[in-house]
């Protein structure tokens, strides 16, 4: 499972609303469907893989943390979209994490 993570001033609940369209909308080929979510996060299933997507607060900014065990391209640019791709950071360590990617 690789976990990667990002700050950005999004608010929580319009990152999770942004995520739950990219990934139901725009990955059309692996369309995923919302198993489980709330203001805070979203966990998906698809074809290709699962994809859980979670929200916090650090700093006063939005953390927004992300797993998956195969989709990390599409993680990577969902990402990316909420803050410039350079802040993207991966492998983060966590429980669970295998660093498997």
């Amino acid at each position: 499972m690789l976990i990667q993570e990002v700050l950005t001033d999004i608010p929580p609940e319009e990152v999770i609303q942004r995520a739950r369209e990219w990934f139901t909308l725009r990955m059309t080929q692996y369309a995923g469907f919302t198993e489980d979510s709330s203001d805070h996060h979203l966990k998906l299933m698809s074809e290709a893989a699962d994809i859980t997507i979670g929200t916090g607060t650090q700093d006063g900014r939005t953390l927004v943390r992300a797993s998956t065990s195969r989709m990390h391209h599409e993680v990577s640019q969902f990402l990316a979209t909420l803050a410039p791709a350079e802040e993207v950071r991966e492998n983060v360590p966590g429980p669970g994490v295998s660093g498997a990617g």
